[in-house]
């Protein structure tokens, strides 16, 4: 993956990251970049990922309200991105091993929304999502992308390739 791809997080790239790799008290460095690149055009995420992000009531939630400028989150209602998200819709509708549960949730997920506006607006999607191309009851964000040609990074992937580097100080504090 080239160093000039511009990323489209995932919810799960927040959550995950908050939850076990990157909490705020442990690593803030991983925030601060997320903001810094989206300064220089090159991270962003839609408004269907702030909305799932604004449910919870923790420190995420707040870091989203408060932190996040709100041009991090891009609306998905340019006639493109719509006509691209019912082309990824009318794909998973048709795909015979895929549970009616499964597809009602994936419609009512962000996940289409970020294939559909990465595909228009030149974006990989970031995510920490497994690809599972059989399974009948989940959707994979990195298996939709594929089918739409859509690059699919990882969070470590994609702060390697915009050339973040989180490193201790030369003297570590004793403790």
């Amino acid at each position: 993956m080239k160093r000039d791809n511009k990323y489209l997080l995932d919810a799960d790239t927040f959550m995950t990251a908050h939850r076990q790799h990157y909490r705020f008290s442990f690593c803030p460095a991983y925030w601060k970049a997320i903001l810094l690149h989206h300064g220089s055009d090159s991270v962003a995420s839609i408004v269907q990922v702030r909305k799932e992000l604004l449910r919870g009531k923790d420190a995420l939630s707040g870091w989203v309200a408060d932190d996040v400028p709100g041009s991090f989150f891009k609306e998905t209602t340019d006639a493109k991105v719509l006509q691209t998200y019912s082309t990824i819709a009318k794909w998973v509708v048709s795909q015979p091993h895929l549970a009616p549960a499964a597809q009602a949730k994936f419609a009512s997920g962000a996940d289409g929304w970020l294939v559909a506006y990465a595909k228009v607006n030149g974006y990989a999607v970031c995510s920490y999502e497994v690809s599972a191309p059989e399974s009948k009851s989940n959707i994979k964000l990195p298996d939709v992308a594929n089918q739409f040609g859509v690059i699919c990074a990882k969070p470590p992937e994609m702060m390697e390739n915009l050339g973040v580097r989180m490193i201790l100080p030369r003297k570590v504090p004793d403790t």
